[in-house]
Protein backbone atom coordinates (compact mmCIF):
# COMPACT_ATOMS: atom_id res chain seq x y z
CA UNK A 1 0.00 0.00 0.00
CA UNK A 2 2.59 2.15 0.94
CA UNK A 3 4.45 1.86 -2.49
CA UNK A 4 0.94 2.53 -4.06
CA UNK A 5 0.29 5.82 -2.34
CA UNK A 6 4.08 7.03 -3.47
CA UNK A 7 3.58 5.86 -6.98
CA UNK A 8 0.43 7.94 -6.87
CA UNK A 9 2.06 11.26 -4.69
CA UNK A 10 5.00 10.58 -7.73
CA UNK A 11 2.36 10.84 -10.66
CA UNK A 12 0.53 13.72 -9.63
CA UNK A 13 3.92 15.75 -8.98
CA UNK A 14 4.49 15.03 -12.73
CA UNK A 15 1.64 15.54 -14.34
CA UNK A 16 0.89 18.93 -12.63
CA UNK A 17 4.62 20.39 -12.37
CA UNK A 18 5.45 23.18 -15.08
CA UNK A 19 9.06 22.25 -16.36
CA UNK A 20 11.06 24.78 -17.46
CA UNK A 21 10.89 23.76 -21.35
CA UNK A 22 7.10 23.92 -21.04
CA UNK A 23 7.48 27.01 -19.99
CA UNK A 24 9.89 28.19 -22.89
CA UNK A 25 8.86 29.74 -26.68
CA UNK A 26 11.20 28.51 -29.65
CA UNK A 27 10.72 30.89 -32.69
CA UNK A 28 12.40 29.22 -36.18
CA UNK A 29 11.87 30.85 -39.62
CA UNK A 30 11.46 29.37 -42.67
CA UNK A 31 15.17 27.45 -43.67
CA UNK A 32 17.28 28.97 -46.76
CA UNK A 33 19.21 27.03 -48.74
CA UNK A 34 22.57 27.37 -50.26
CA UNK A 35 24.95 25.34 -52.44
CA UNK A 36 28.17 25.86 -51.82
CA UNK A 37 30.65 24.07 -53.75
CA UNK A 38 30.74 20.97 -56.18
CA UNK A 39 30.29 17.71 -54.67
CA UNK A 40 33.69 15.74 -55.53
CA UNK A 41 33.37 12.31 -57.03
CA UNK A 42 36.95 10.71 -56.05
CA UNK A 43 36.73 8.14 -53.38
CA UNK A 44 32.85 8.07 -53.42
CA UNK A 45 32.06 5.06 -55.79
CA UNK A 46 28.71 3.40 -55.89
CA UNK A 47 26.56 6.13 -54.35
CA UNK A 48 25.44 7.33 -57.58
CA UNK A 49 24.59 3.85 -58.19
CA UNK A 50 22.69 4.05 -55.38
CA UNK A 51 20.23 7.24 -56.86
CA UNK A 52 19.57 9.92 -54.72
CA UNK A 53 21.52 10.53 -51.31
CA UNK A 54 21.20 13.07 -48.64
CA UNK A 55 24.28 12.51 -45.97
CA UNK A 56 24.05 15.16 -43.13
CA UNK A 57 27.96 16.28 -42.01
CA UNK A 58 27.45 18.74 -39.40
CA UNK A 59 25.22 21.50 -37.17
CA UNK A 60 26.20 24.64 -35.43
CA UNK A 61 24.97 27.43 -34.18
CA UNK A 62 25.95 31.46 -34.50
CA UNK A 63 24.66 34.07 -33.23
CA UNK A 64 23.00 36.87 -35.58
CA UNK A 65 25.56 39.39 -36.32
CA UNK A 66 28.82 37.57 -35.50
CA UNK A 67 31.21 34.90 -37.45
CA UNK A 68 32.11 31.62 -35.18
CA UNK A 69 30.14 29.21 -33.98
CA UNK A 70 29.13 29.15 -30.59
CA UNK A 71 27.48 26.46 -27.88
CA UNK A 72 26.01 29.10 -25.31
CA UNK A 73 23.19 31.03 -25.94
CA UNK A 74 21.77 34.17 -24.22
CA UNK A 75 17.54 34.64 -23.90
CA UNK A 76 15.76 36.78 -26.81
CA UNK A 77 18.91 36.39 -29.02
CA UNK A 78 18.42 35.32 -32.54
CA UNK A 79 20.64 32.80 -33.77
CA UNK A 80 21.51 31.24 -36.96
CA UNK A 81 21.20 26.90 -36.78
CA UNK A 82 22.89 26.23 -39.95
CA UNK A 83 23.58 22.48 -41.08
CA UNK A 84 26.43 21.78 -43.64
CA UNK A 85 25.34 18.30 -45.91
CA UNK A 86 26.20 16.54 -49.17
CA UNK A 87 24.14 15.59 -51.83
CA UNK A 88 24.49 12.81 -54.59
CA UNK A 89 22.41 12.70 -57.23
CA UNK A 90 19.17 14.76 -58.26
CA UNK A 91 16.09 14.87 -56.36
CA UNK A 92 13.98 16.00 -53.76
CA UNK A 93 14.06 16.29 -49.67
CA UNK A 94 12.36 17.80 -47.02
CA UNK A 95 13.73 19.05 -43.49
CA UNK A 96 12.64 20.16 -40.30
CA UNK A 97 13.91 21.77 -37.17
CA UNK A 98 13.54 19.67 -33.86
CA UNK A 99 14.66 21.08 -29.72
CA UNK A 100 15.22 18.84 -27.30
CA UNK A 101 15.74 19.27 -24.11
CA UNK A 102 18.52 16.96 -22.73
CA UNK A 103 17.19 16.85 -19.24
CA UNK A 104 13.87 15.54 -19.76
CA UNK A 105 14.46 14.43 -23.17
CA UNK A 106 10.78 16.59 -24.29
CA UNK A 107 11.30 17.99 -27.44
CA UNK A 108 9.16 20.11 -29.99
CA UNK A 109 9.54 19.70 -33.75
CA UNK A 110 8.78 21.83 -36.37
CA UNK A 111 6.55 21.60 -39.39
CA UNK A 112 8.75 19.89 -42.19
CA UNK A 113 9.76 22.07 -44.86
CA UNK A 114 10.03 21.70 -48.78
CA UNK A 115 10.42 20.00 -50.62
CA UNK A 116 13.86 21.33 -51.91
CA UNK A 117 14.97 20.13 -55.64
CA UNK A 118 18.84 19.61 -55.43
CA UNK A 119 21.43 17.98 -57.31
CA UNK A 120 25.35 16.69 -56.66
CA UNK A 121 26.98 19.33 -54.36
CA UNK A 122 27.71 20.14 -51.09
CA UNK A 123 24.73 22.66 -49.38
CA UNK A 124 24.04 24.49 -46.08
CA UNK A 125 20.49 25.20 -44.40
CA UNK A 126 20.23 27.70 -42.29
CA UNK A 127 17.49 29.11 -39.82
CA UNK A 128 16.95 31.81 -37.44
CA UNK A 129 16.13 30.53 -34.18
CA UNK A 130 15.83 32.50 -31.34
CA UNK A 131 14.61 31.26 -27.36
CA UNK A 132 12.23 33.30 -25.34
CA UNK A 133 10.36 32.71 -21.76
CA UNK A 134 12.29 32.72 -17.71
CA UNK A 135 13.47 29.33 -17.18
CA UNK A 136 14.20 28.87 -13.70
CA UNK A 137 16.99 26.40 -14.14
CA UNK A 138 19.90 28.07 -16.09
CA UNK A 139 21.75 27.22 -17.67
CA UNK A 140 19.88 24.39 -19.70
CA UNK A 141 21.06 22.14 -22.69
CA UNK A 142 19.17 21.70 -25.61
CA UNK A 143 19.72 19.38 -28.53
CA UNK A 144 19.47 21.40 -31.81
CA UNK A 145 18.51 18.90 -34.75
CA UNK A 146 18.57 19.52 -38.92
CA UNK A 147 16.26 16.26 -39.73
CA UNK A 148 16.42 15.38 -43.72
CA UNK A 149 13.67 13.32 -45.22
CA UNK A 150 14.61 11.63 -48.41
CA UNK A 151 11.48 9.20 -49.49
CA UNK A 152 10.11 7.91 -46.39
CA UNK A 153 13.48 7.82 -44.47
CA UNK A 154 15.01 10.68 -41.78
CA UNK A 155 18.37 11.34 -41.32
CA UNK A 156 19.68 13.79 -39.07
CA UNK A 157 22.38 15.84 -37.64
CA UNK A 158 22.54 17.96 -34.36
CA UNK A 159 24.37 20.31 -31.91
CA UNK A 160 24.29 21.00 -28.61
CA UNK A 161 23.77 24.41 -26.57
CA UNK A 162 23.28 25.93 -23.41
CA UNK A 163 21.14 28.48 -22.29
CA UNK A 164 22.86 31.01 -19.96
Amino acid sequence: MKRVMSLIVVMVAILFSQPAFAQMGFQVSEPVLTKVSEVQQQGVVGVAAVGFKVIPLQAFTVPAGQLGPQAWWALDEEHWFRALFTVYGTGTFYTRVKVTDVKTGQFIRFPKTGPYNVSDGEYEIHSVLSVSGSPVNLPRQFILTYEFKVGTAWKAVSTKILLR
